[in-house]
């Protein structure tokens, strides 16, 4: 079963960071769901779902606080 943390209280946005030098931002996260993979799944405010593929070399949130 998927296990979902909630960050829409202080996350406004994250970008993934990959070594080709593509980025990936995602504005209003909600819930976040992270992988023993490393991968990263996110539902944002609206509802869509995103799967973020382990690969990633950082991520830049911006927020006021740490999430969790």
């Amino acid at each position: 079963m998927l296990e979902f943390n909630d960050v829409s209280k202080g996350e406004k946005s994250r970008t993934y960071l990959f070594s080709d030098g593509k980025t990936l931002r995602v504005e209003n996260v909600a819930r976040l769901c992270v992988r023993p993979s490393g991968g990263h799944r996110l539902e944002t405010a609206d509802g869509r779902k995103i799967i973020v593929n382990a690969g990633w070399l950082a991520i830049e949130i911006e927020a006021d606080a740490w999430s969790f």
